[in-house]
């Protein structure tokens, strides 16, 4: 996310970030400038959360109804919201997005990739849809977004999810979760930092998520 961040807009910490569906805070947290940066979440318990960690620039709302004027902000990151059951119109979601952001302004997404995938796990974090690169091009186009990119990631992990999903009914899947579960925080950090140095130069072809890069 950061990356592609500093890559399209590289005076991206002068700039007015909006964080759609902050939950509690991650990313606006990292984004600094509390008093530009705005985060936006349904969930009155979230912002509860921010405001305890001393981000206070942060609203209730609605994706499909931002509480915004046009052209408010610079750039707007949108990470692993429009997969939610609760966000019913994704084009309605996508063009408010357009809507607020100034011209040239960037948007970024995230989102969980291939249906096929969809697990347990997904139902307890109400997960309605996962994604495939062609809906999320369209979508994009749709709301005459410019795309600047659009890859999966999280490849490294793709077989293990898969595997997981496979045996996900089995004991040796529910085993196979444990162990996938107890990976340590360092070695999946590794794994990511490989990955992230690879996107720098190419785009993947599959993945457990899907990111897209694109212009007003």
């Amino acid at each position: 996310m950061f990356q592609a961040l500093e890559a399209e807009l590289p005076d991206w910490r002068k700039k007015e970030i909006l964080d759609v569906g902050c939950g509690t805070g991650a990313i606006l947290k990292q984004l600094g400038n509390p008093e530009k940066n705005v985060g936006i979440d349904v969930a009155p318990e979230a912002l509860s959360f921010c405001r305890q960690r001393g981000l206070n620039n942060v609203r209730q709302g609605d994706i499909g109804a931002l509480p915004f004027a046009d052209a408010s902000f610079d750039a707007v990151i949108c990470s692993s919201v429009l997969y939610h059951q609760w966000v019913s119109d994704i084009p309605g979601a996508a063009r408010e997005m357009h809507r607020i952001l100034r011209p040239g302004g960037l948007l970024l997404i995230n989102v969980p990739a291939f249906p096929f995938l969809h697990s347990a796990h997904d139902e307890a974090v109400m997960t309605a849809r996962r994604f495939r690169k062609a809906e999320i091009r369209q979508l994009l186009l749709k709301q005459n977004f410019k795309i600047r990119r659009l890859t999966y990631w999280t490849t490294f992990l793709f077989p293990l999810a898969v595997a997981a999903r496979t045996l996900g009914g089995s004991k040796m899947g529910r085993d196979f979760e444990v162990k996938k579960t107890s990976l340590s925080n360092r070695l999946f950090g590794r794994i990511m930092t490989i990955e992230l140095k690879l996107l720098k130069t190419i785009s993947f072809p599959f993945g457990v998520a899907l990111f897209a890069v694109a212009k007003k």
